[in-house]
């Protein structure tokens, strides 16, 4: 008895320590949740404007890294502008550089982008959103193909908007 129950504590042990080879996991396939192990976030200073007629700017900074926080360098973000984050509705109240209502830009070795967004001069609502998106095979896409918009490595960055009192410029939607 003693003899069956010492060889079965060594065969177990030895099955133990031959099955603990794996010494780090891989980067998961782009058509499986990546969104585990990339992250995108973003934010935008200032983020509340007056509208009053005339030009304003803020610094949009998208920072790209992977699980444990290490930067990520050459991935494309997109910079789209959206009513509200619910909607796939584009708008195209203010711009970016080159006075282009979406932008793409690579991030650079610190794993971020830095884009100057140009207010809209005309009142049209009380917030408005900048999404941002990581590019995957030259694509971005704001859902998967089972409509879970989890597993997409992405950020919606508000913006609030007030009307000044001196304008009268009138509200649209």
């Amino acid at each position: 008895m003693k003899k069956a129950l010492i060889l079965f504590s060594l065969i177990g042990l030895m099955l133990g320590l031959a099955s603990c080879k794996r010494a780090e996991v891989a980067d998961p396939d782009w058509n499986s949740p990546v969104g585990f192990n990339v992250l995108v976030e973003g934010s935008v200073s200032p983020a509340t404007m007056v509208i009053d007629g005339r030009i304003h700017t803020s610094q949009v900074v998208i920072r790209v890294t992977n699980s444990k926080g290490t930067p990520l360098a050459d991935r494309t973000i997109l910079l789209q502008q959206l009513h509200s984050p619910d909607s796939d509705a584009l708008v195209n109240w203010g711009y970016f550089q080159n006075n282009q209502s979406s932008y793409q830009k690579a991030t650079d070795a610190n794993g971020e982008i830095r884009v100057t967004f140009y207010w809209p001069v005309q009142y049209y609502s009380e917030e408005m959103w900048i999404y941002a998106v990581l590019m995957i095979d030259g694509r971005a896409v704001k859902e998967s193909e089972t409509g879970n918009i989890g597993n997409i490595p992405q950020d919606f960055i508000s913006l609030t908007m007030f009307r000044s009192g001196s304008t009268s410029v009138p509200e649209t939607r």
